[in-house]
């Protein structure tokens, strides 16, 4: 229900005692708070670069059907952070984000609508501050799970950029751990590998 952060200054091999950000990232009344599962991302391109990117997930005051997902943002390297957009769907929870070639951002969600057995997905131009057209991508089945997503490459010489995305690819049951890649900035999914056909369930793409 707290939000932490720590820093290593040596590759990881130590840590800094965590400092508290609870009061700078979550509203008042909001219960459940996590940060990912997964990673966030550092944007590279245009008038946010730099900035840190969290993905999070929040559920609304007792008794409410608000289960959401919203960013932290960092502008100056995670010395402080803040409470970013938040997505308009209020039936999603653990998600990720990943940066467009056309300077937006896509986060992309688990889904809890039953209804359409697919992620959901919601658009930023304005470096996660907002978040808005929110839809499904309903090539991206899920059993009601984590997924990761994440850009391998920019478009360069003439190539398309290519984004992974990694989830298991069910509609019912946690199996089938595909990972999946677009070459046209998420619109598409045209390849996929199965790494496991049996039980698989979170997954995060490095």
């Amino acid at each position: 229900r707290r939000a932490f952060v720590t820093h290593s200054a040596d590759d990881g091999r130590t840590w800094a005692a965590p400092r508290e950000i609870t009061a700078d990232v979550k509203r008042p009344g909001w219960t459940w708070y996590a940060t990912g599962p997964g990673a966030g991302i550092q944007l590279e391109r245009g008038a946010c670069a730099g900035r840190l990117v969290i993905p999070c997930d929040f559920v609304g005051p007792p008794g409410s059907d608000w289960n959401g997902s919203h960013v932290l943002l960092s502008d100056d390297h995670g010395a402080t952070w803040r409470l970013g957009g938040i997505c308009p769907q209020r039936k999603v929870n653990e998600c990720e984000a990943v940066e467009l070639a056309d300077g937006r951002l896509l986060i992309n969600m688990r889904n809890y609508e039953r209804t359409t057995t697919c992620r959901q997905v919601a658009f930023s131009d304005d470096g996660g501050e907002t978040w808005r057209d929110p839809g499904f991508d309903r090539t991206l089945i899920e059993p009601f799970c984590q997924a990761s997503i994440r850009r391998h490459s920019w478009p360069a010489g003439g190539k398309p950029g290519v984004i992974l995305f990694s989830n298991p690819a069910s509609e019912t049951e946690r199996i089938r751990m595909t990972v999946r890649a677009s070459f046209d900035e998420g619109k598409t999914w045209p390849a996929a590998r199965v790494l496991e056909e049996g039980f698989s369930a979170y997954s995060d793409l490095a």
